[in-house]
């Protein structure tokens, strides 16, 4: 069976994606697996991943054009015009939709190709942040209306599949967490080496983009007021507020900033800390019910974590008394948490963060998910499901 993934991006921080198209691949679900995305200059036009994964960028000669809703909408249909005219006599049967604004083009290649649709969500699509107003009522209706004609929908949190089997009357969509490969747990040292560290004291990393958003300023004003370096805080990665954090740096003995490093050895450098921080803040239902990467890569390495009080989140640490929440979104709160981790077993944490991470790792997901779509093709004879 030959399946097609339509994301509605330039396919470049894709790493959910990748791990479920090699597990449909692996499994044998699917003999080939086409992967549509936008073009931007700079990236490779075609790519293949294996034998049986192949991307393609499709370039708009409207790309460039403003930002405007009917010039939106033109750019749109050029990039489905686009996607039907490539793949239309490559007999996709399968084929998955990675956000709400693809999926009346989904539904309309549902019915061109006698294929199945997937749902594929990578957040509470309406209620994300910055959807408002008569745009979250339009996208409200029509996802209300769609999705009853999808034949699956996976979602990223258990908060998540409960909001979509009261809200619309479906059946609960299987829950597929966003999290990374098991590997085994190994202490590393880089930052202590590298950045001068002292070993009696506590490193607390922030990992990931450097971005307005992200309580990078908190994490800063809360540092700069504690009164010891008995806890420093280190930030990896890139972004905007890179400067902000090098300044700071200069002045302060407890804030330390190292470049990102690339995918492959990410994992060596976040278990030279001791305490990961994910800071998300509470603007929009998706947010408060999310389960991100960034919670199960530091559990991975073995370390506890300090997060925000989303619902998912907080009764995850909680129960696996695995970190500390923090109860007020500032930098009064995150000191606050930070001084409760001092007073709590670290050892018994770092354990306990590793096992949640190998129990909700990637091969468990792969499992769940794996076994959705076999349960669902079952149910559909134009597929031969035989030794598969």
């Amino acid at each position: 069976m030959r399946n097609l993934h339509i994301s509605l991006n330039e396919f470049t921080n894709a790493s959910r994606v990748l791990k479920q198209t090699k597990s449909l691949v692996d499994s044998g679900i699917v003999d080939k697996l086409y992967i549509a995305a936008l073009y931007k200059e700079g990236l490779d036009s075609e790519f293949n991943y294996d034998n049986k994964r192949e991307l393609k960028r499709f370039s708009l000669r409207s790309r460039s054009l403003n930002k405007s809703l009917f010039m939106q909408v033109i750019k749109y249909i050029e990039f489905c015009f686009s996607i039907y005219n490539y793949y239309k006599d490559k007999n996709i049967k399968m084929i998955n939709i990675h956000s709400l604004s693809m999926l009346p083009f989904g539904l309309f290649l549902k019915y061109c190709f006698q294929a199945i649709l997937i749902y594929d969500t990578h957040e509470l699509e309406v209620e994300r942040n910055g959807l408002k107003g008569v745009r979250k009522k339009i996208s409200r209706f029509f996802e209300s209306k769609l999705i009853k004609h999808v034949d699956m929908t996976i979602v990223v949190s258990e908060s998540i599949a409960d909001w979509y089997q009261k809200e619309y009357d479906i059946k609960r969509p299987p829950v597929v967490l966003n999290a990374p490969n098991k590997r085994e747990m190994k202490k590393n040292n880089h930052f202590r080496e590298q950045l001068d560290i002292r070993e009696d004291q506590i490193i607390l990393i922030y990992q990931g983009g450097l971005f307005y958003g992200r309580g990078i300023h908190l994490i800063l004003d809360a540092f700069r007021d504690r009164k010891d370096d008995k806890v420093v805080v280190v930030f990896m990665g890139y972004g905007e507020l890179e400067k902000d954090i090098t300044d700071l740096a200069k002045n302060y003995n407890n804030i330390f900033f190292f470049p990102a490093v690339s995918p492959q050895v990410v994992l060596e450098y976040t278990s030279s800390a001791d305490l990961g921080i994910s800071l998300i803040e509470n603007t929009c239902l998706s947010y408060y019910y999310c389960m991100p990467n960034k919670l199960f890569e530091y559990s991975m390495a073995g370390l506890p974590v300090l997060v925000s009080n989303m619902k998912d989140m907080s009764e995850l640490v909680v129960k696996n008394n695995m970190g500390v929440v923090i109860s007020d979104f500032s930098s009064k709160g995150i000191n606050q948490a930070v001084d409760d981790f001092l007073t709590r077993d670290l050892v018994s944490m770092k354990k306990n963060a590793y096992d949640v991470a190998c129990e909700n790792s990637w091969e468990v997901q792969e499992q769940k998910m794996i076994f959705s779509y076999r349960k669902l093709l079952e149910n559909h004879d134009i597929f031969d499901l035989k030794n598969k």
